[in-house]
Formats: structure tokens, sequence, C-alpha cells
């Protein structure tokens, strides 16, 4: 599964007779998302044993000096990923039970004392430094000028809000990218782009409309359990900027993978039309932006 990695599933068996079942993921084409292996095995490491959902992080091969390409092993967790089973789920009661599960999971990671765990944020200003990473990438792989989406780079820096605290941010949650298993999240997977920041972020995301749980769990709702879990209260306003930053996101990730096919670096079929989708984004961004919700806030403030 997946666009750029490749899963191989094995047991592996420890000399002390531990037996685990586990998943190596095989960097095997041109992303369309940069990360760095070594720093997601980090994240993970970090995570071993502290209650957030993930699964354990066992091995690294950062260069592919002993697989052939940058790879991570992982342990091997029950359940399903399959974001079209979870949004089309016919019992609306399941599929509340597994977005409150998701909210908690949500505020388990965003309380996760990242600090202590010796991830570092490697910014003062990690919410500035979000939008300056997508722009980048932006500016790095676009075939063709992109005005508006430009223009809305700057619009994001000009509205930032401040995070009610940092917190570590997966960076991609949303159906598809954890397993479940009946009414319960197993595990919250690929963790490319994690990193420190806003929690807003998260939740923004999730709340795509693409694939958004809103038909089983509203945002208020999802917000108010993850503020019982998390400890913390996030606000409103902060989710409803991400809204905007995660179209700019998306149009961003859509334009690397255009590139990606144009150049020759992925023969992956997915990327085949992706900058066709960046028009809807710049739509949905610039609605939220000219919404009732944004405005009444931009008086407010």
């Amino acid at each position: 599964g997946g666009n750029a990695r490749r899963a191989y599933a094995f047991d592996a068996q420890w000399a002390g007779g531990r037996t685990l079942p586990c998943i190596m993921l095989s960097q095997v084409a041109v992303k369309h998302v940069e990360s760095d292996t070594a720093a997601e095995y980090a994240v993970l490491r970090a995570l071993n044993g502290s209650g957030v959902r993930a699964p354990e992080a066992l091995a690294l091969d950062a260069n592919g000096a002993i697989t052939g390409a940058p790879a991570i092993v992982l342990e091997r967790m029950e359940g399903e990923a399959s974001a079209v089973d979870f949004l089309k789920q016919p019992d609306s009661a399941v599929g509340r039970a597994l977005s409150e599960d998701l909210a908690r999971a949500t505020g388990d990671l965003h309380r996760f004392d990242w600090r202590a765990a010796g991830l570092d944020a490697g910014t003062a200003d990690p919410v500035r430094a979000q939008i300056d990473h997508w722009e980048a990438g932006f500016l790095r792989h676009r075939l063709e000028p992109h005005p508006v989406l430009a223009w809305l780079f700057g619009w994001l820096r000009d509205h930032a809000p401040r995070p009610p605290r940092l917190s570590l941010v997966h960076g991609d949650l949303r159906p598809g990218n954890f397993l479940y298993q009946g009414q319960r999240v197993t595990a919250l997977l690929d963790w490319e782009m994690a990193h420190i920041g806003d929690p807003a972020e998260d939740i923004g995301w999730i709340y795509r409309a693409l694939w958004s749980p809103e038909r089983f769990l509203s945002l208020d709702d999802f917000l108010a359990i993850h503020a019982e879990r998390s400890g913390f209260v996030i606000p409103r306003r902060n989710v409803l900027f991400y809204r905007i930053f995660s179209e700019v996101k998306f149009a961003a990730i859509s334009v690397a993978a255009a590139h990606s096919f144009a150049s020759g670096g992925t023969g992956n079929l997915r990327h085949i039309d992706r900058a066709a989708k960046v028009p809807e984004c710049l739509r949905l961004a610039l609605g939220w932006i000219a919404s009732e919700d944004w405005e009444a806030g931009d008086a407010a403030a």
C-alpha cells in the first residue's frame, strides 16, 4: 500500500525467543512528499511505550545499505486501514464510535511530552516553519505559474494563529492512515510528516472534506473529546485556519506529485492527474477565507 513505499510482512524472532509480526516499509520511488526515514524512525522510537497508538519501531536502514532503499521495520499491528470502508460505514453508530476513539487517540498524541522524549522542534516558530516548508516544495516542483497558490502562502503567514501549546503533530492523520478493528482505532500509521507544531493542524487535516468523518461526528464534538483526553482546549479558530492550510498543503503535495511523474521520477499512475486537483484546493481555501465563520473571527480579533 501507499504511493512511494513497498510493504513487506514477516515474523521476526530474536535470539532470546521473542517473536513479533513485523512490517518493513521500503522506499521504491521518488516521493511526492519529501521526508527523512531516519527522522520518522526517531519519532516512532520516542513513542515506543508512551501509550500513543503507534507501532513499535524496531530497526532502521537509513540509506538503504542493507535493503537497497531507505527502510524502517515496525511492529505489524492488527486492524484494517481502508478509508473507503471507514467513510462508507453503513452503521452510523459504529462510525461515530470509531470517530470518537480517533479523537481520543489524537488527544493522547498531542499530550505526549515530546521534550522529555528527546525530540526537538528545530525552530523557534514551528508554525511559520511549516508554511515555509510547503511553500519551498511548491516553488521547487511547480510546472506552471500558480498565482493564487503563491498568494495563499502569504495569506497563511499573515493570519497564522498562536498554538495553545506545541505538540507532536502527525502531519497526515486521516482515514487510510490509521488501523481500526471493531469500534477501536488500533494504530496510527505513516509518520513521514510528523513534526512539532500546532495540534490544530492534525484536526484540520482530519476534517478535510475529501475524507472528513463529519457525518459521524461533528467537529465540535471531536474537539470536546480531544480536550478531555489531551487536557487542553484547541481554539476553534485555529482549526479553521488549518482547514485553509490543509487545502494549500494538499495543493502543494499535488504539484509535487505531478512533477514526480512528469520528470520520470515515478511511473505511479496515481500521480498522472494530480495537477488537476489543484484548482479545487484553491477554490476551497478561498471559500473558507470568505466564510462567515472566518470573517466573524476576524472581526472579533
